[in-house]
């Protein structure tokens, strides 16, 4: 059985005061990269802006899943949430790359920074960081564009944590090269995750078999009922994080109530597990194997051909 959704506007909220927080770090780490002439903090405050960039993204996204269907859109705008976090997750995908090229360039030069500035900066962005963190963190399990946001601020907390990290080190050892090591794991770590949410994302567009749907629960439910011989095939299409829709040919007795089937699937998959779009096909046994013995035609697919011929004619009326 699936988790219901949180309320979309609790989402909004907690994305709204977390990107609100991002622009905060930012306006803080940059000042604090011309006061210490850190290039790490630098570097860090031009992450957070994509994370800024992220989150806009985000919640446009969520606000445009949230409207109704429609006759051209039948399954609404959800897809939109996963367009988002695959766009996020190559965004995230672009700065583990940046992050890992600019590690080994500073290799070639020193860095002068003033580290107690550094430190100072860089603590306050961290502690501001741990709050946006924290206002993601339960939502993201339950929406992919979330989760692609969250990884964001996760990223940036991480990034945070090295610079404070590096201008300890520095502050005490005065071995500026640490920032360097620290910046490659970081980097590693964003690109391996920022994966993750792209194969996802792309598993839900080209409609994979989804294992977050309970299939055998449902069937548990669906042969429970009354005048059913089989269940012959369930399809399940995962529009976004917790949004299904359900195609359901069932087999069914001669003497069976079929109305009475449909409508009782419909409050199974509804009620108990909260599917909003269901479709239900009953079969009988003669008109199961004529379906079966319909062949389909081979055609050519030509651009812009949205049309069919064949040899007979339509009667309009």
């Amino acid at each position: 059985m699936t988790k219901p959704r949180p309320k979309r506007s609790r989402l909004v909220l907690f994305l709204s005061l977390s990107g609100l927080l991002s622009i905060v770090i930012f306006i803080i780490e940059w000042i604090g990269s011309r006061e210490s002439g850190s290039l790490a903090l630098f570097a860090d405050a031009g992450h957070i802006i994509t994370d800024v960039f992220a989150h806009l993204i985000s919640l446009f996204a969520l606000l445009i899943a949230s409207k109704k269907p429609t006759t051209k859109y039948p399954f609404g705008f959800h897809r939109f949430e996963v367009l988002a976090a695959l766009f996020n997750g190559l965004l995230l995908i672009g700065i583990a790359i940046f992050i890992l090229y600019e590690s080994l360039v500073r290799f070639s030069g020193p860095i002068h920074v003033e580290a107690d500035t550094m430190l100072t900066y860089s603590l306050i962005g961290f502690c501001i960081n741990l709050v946006s963190a924290a206002l993601l963190a339960g939502v993201s399990k339950d929406s992919l564009n979330l989760k692609s946001a969250y990884l964001h601020v996760l990223s940036d907390l991480l990034g945070t944590f090295s610079v404070v990290v590096g201008a300890l080190i520095i502050r005490f050892t005065g071995y500026r090269e640490v920032d360097h090591f620290l910046s490659i794991i970081l980097g590693i770590f964003i690109l391996k995750t920022s994966f993750g949410i792209v194969r996802e994302s792309i598993e839900i567009l080209i409609e994979a078999d989804t294992s977050d749907f309970d299939k055998d629960h449902l069937l548990e439910h669906i042969r429970a009922l009354g005048g059913i011989e089989s269940v012959d095939n369930i399809t399940v299409r995962k529009l976004t994080s917790g949004v299904f829709s359900v195609e359901v040919q069932i087999l069914v007795k001669k003497d069976a109530d079929r109305d009475k089937i449909v409508l009782e699937i419909h409050q199974v998959l509804k009620t108990e597990f909260g599917v909003p779009f269901v479709s239900v096909e009953i079969l009988s046994s003669g008109l199961k194997a004529k379906l079966e013995a319909i062949a389909v035609r081979e055609t050519e697919r030509e651009f812009g051909h949205h049309g069919h011929s064949h040899g007979h004619a339509h009667d309009h009326h």
